[in-house]
């Protein structure tokens, strides 16, 4: 039986399909959690409720971001895998 053979240049695809997309959901999580903070909105909430919390669409635009990154993540993630 032949052995799994992993081209030369494969710490790239992990690279991008993994590290990459981590290392933005950090970047991008940091100013919901201090938004969160700020704008008093507790968890289990996701989104921020209109007339109950304050700032509730300046947190849901900050949300809305991060959430547009798990949205697309597989998409960039598949690409960078097939090619």
């Amino acid at each position: 039986m032949p052995a799994l053979m992993i081209p030369e240049n494969y710490k790239y695809t992990v690279l991008g399909a993994v590290v990459v997309p981590f290392v933005a959901n950090m970047v991008i999580g940091g100013p919901v959690m201090g938004a969160r903070k700020l704008m008093n909105v507790p968890y289990p909430n996701l989104y921020a409720t209109p007339g109950v919390h304050e700032k509730a669409d300046a947190f849901n635009r900050i949300q809305r971001g991060h959430q547009n990154m798990f949205e697309t993540v597989s998409a960039f993630t598949c690409k960078i895998i097939c090619y």
